[in-house]
């Protein structure tokens, strides 16, 4: 009985840790702030996944929409929190979801592994980008930029998560 209890609580715990990785964060007014300024103008529903990096340095926010992708993927925005608001260390242009966080780093941050496909590249692959000291390389088909195999890491926006609707500001149509 007491290895059918130690199983259920192993178990149990698998799961909430898997859920809780999956779980989006919270609504962050402040996010949402950046983001509606940076979708100011924008043409048709903008969706955003969010994931904030384990040491809670780092928000990746993937944006889609009509005004965010085009044939070779969508926008990628990395940002730093910096007291109530945020400041952008890095816009991704051609960015495929899963978006991971590679265990290499450069200049003292983790490395970021996005899916490259479409804009004229047929065979998908995975390509880490680089941090330079103050901002991501914002195009991952070219150098710094470069194809990995199998790089550890771990995925932060999986590419079946369909994201939130960004609302527009409550004083705006």
């Amino acid at each position: 009985m007491k290895t059918i209890a130690a199983t259920a609580a192993v178990a149990l715990g698998l799961w909430a840790s898997v859920a809780a990785a999956q779980t989006p964060p919270p609504e962050d007014p402040a996010l949402t702030a950046y983001l509606r300024e940076k979708a100011r103008g924008a043409v048709g529903a903008t969706r955003y996944t969010a994931a904030i990096t384990p040491d809670g340095a780092t928000t990746l926010v993937y944006l889609t929409g009509p005004n965010w992708c085009g044939s070779g993927g969508c926008q990628l925005l990395v940002l730093s929190r910096e007291d109530d608001a945020y400041v952008s260390i890095g816009e991704i242009s051609v960015a495929r979801a899963p978006i991971r966080l590679l265990e290499q780093q450069t200049h003292g941050r983790r490395d970021l592994g996005v899916y490259v496909v479409g804009g004229g590249i047929t065979e998908g692959y995975e390509a880490a980008v680089p941090f330079d000291g103050r901002r991501y390389a914002s195009n991952p088909t070219v150098s710094p930029a470069v194809r990995v195999e199998d790089a550890p890491g771990e995925t932060l926006i999986r590419a079946d998560e369909q994201g939130r609707l960004l609302e527009p500001a409550p004083d705006k149509p």
